[in-house]
């Protein structure tokens, strides 16, 4: 299995083979990267070759210039691909005896030998879930909902789409992955979890906005199929991006320096300079504004009263929308990076140990407490 990996801000290939050796078989750990050299370290060996070609290459200490590091970044890599693999090979057996016993289950009449393969599937069953539930990796999907209920609250986990719902699971998922014992912070890659929490806020809020607003434009102007308002096109089926929201609802906010923003780590000095204030430089006119500000008059949606109430509404989805778009770069999503996602978007506790309410939260609470 070929796995991509990143260290140190710069792309790897790793690979392990099986190599003859006078006891038997050897595994041999291969690492490639972006210029073709390769990093070759034989199973209980403190050296590694270093090469373009095993006959021109050269023996190098693993010990010195970071050679060790790079090496585990890679175990790490390759471990997590593996785990990942096995965790989705065993979803699959699951939901498979699933559909078994579900067969049987419709049918009236059951002989013995039947009920003796329910029995017998729930075995299985029970084996492949406590096969899941190792100590390194200990993912409960009923548990996993009681604590995103806990951090939504019960009205937003009610009205969020199913969609959604299952994305956070899956970010969830992910995040116990690469956060169990036989992986470290350093190496990790929170780029799926991102991901799923992404795009429940463009289904949930970025989408529905925008849906919704190009109905009401409609309405208004029955003769007209294409809008264009602060350099956003609103159009039948269209797509739209996170960060195109704070422009047609805010005239300035606060979001993240990028240049904090793609460092590895964040130090305390680094948090003091993360954000900066920004002025709208899309140009909007009155009129248009006066058309938002009436469309999320008269829009029944718990979101319209969030967009329109809170002072913070514009800097949260705009700070959303640059971490959102880390994912598209080649480097990995660094823990500190994703856990500002969390905080927006579900919440949770601070660095300060302060609560943080997610924006899910403040916008079905606003709604409840309206209502």
């Amino acid at each position: 299995m070929k796995v991509e990996f990143y260290y140190s801000q710069r792309k790897y290939e790793c690979m392990v083979v099986l190599l003859p050796d006078d006891q038997g078989e050897k595994k041999e750990l291969r690492i490639r990267n972006h210029e073709g050299e390769i990093l070759a370290i034989r199973q209980g060996q403190k050296t590694a070759l270093r090469g373009k070609s095993r006959a021109t290459s050269q023996e190098v200490d693993i010990l010195k210039n970071n050679y060790y590091n790079l090496i585990k970044a890679a175990v790490n890599a390759l471990d997590l691909a593996e785990k990942y693999k096995l965790l989705k090979d065993k979803d699959e057996e699951i939901r498979l005896l699933n559909a078994e016993i579900a067969i049987f289950r419709e049918k009236a009449n059951l002989t013995d030998t039947e009920r003796g393969e329910i029995l017998q599937l729930r075995d299985q069953l029970k084996t492949l879930a406590d096969q899941q539930n190792i100590a390194t990796f200990n993912y409960d999907e009923q548990e996993t909902e009681s604590k995103l209920i806990k951090r939504l609250g019960v009205k937003a986990w009610e009205n969020i789409e199913i969609s959604s719902k299952n994305d956070l699971f899956s970010a969830y998922k992910h995040k116990y992955l690469v956060e169990s014992d036989i992986f470290t912070e350093d190496f990790s890659d929170y780029k799926p979890s991102c991901l799923y929490i992404a795009s429940v806020v463009e289904r949930e809020i970025v989408q529905s906005f925008f849906k919704s607003f190009y109905h009401f434009l409609c309405k208004q102007n029955p003769m007209q199929k294409d809008f264009a308002i602060a350099g956003v096109i609103l159009k039948n089926r269209g797509k739209y991006t996170i960060g195109s929201l704070p422009y047609l609802i805010a005239k300035e906010w606060d979001t993240f320096s990028d240049e904090i923003l793609n460092r590895d780590s964040l130090s305390n000095t680094d948090r003091d300079r993360l954000y900066y204030h920004k002025v709208n430089d899309q140009k909007i006119s009155t009129s248009d504004r006066q058309l938002v500000n009436e469309f999320l008059e008269q829009w029944d949606h718990p979101v319209s009263g969030w967009l329109s109430g809170n002072q913070k509404a514009a800097s949260k989805i705009d700070q959303i929308a640059k971490l959102r778009n880390l994912t598209a770069h080649p480097m990995p999503i660094y823990k500190w990076q994703f856990t500002e996602l969390w905080l927006l978007v579900i919440g949770g506790k601070t660095k300060s140990g302060r609560n943080q309410k997610g924006l899910l939260k403040e916008i079905y609470e606003k709604s409840n407490a309206i209502h």
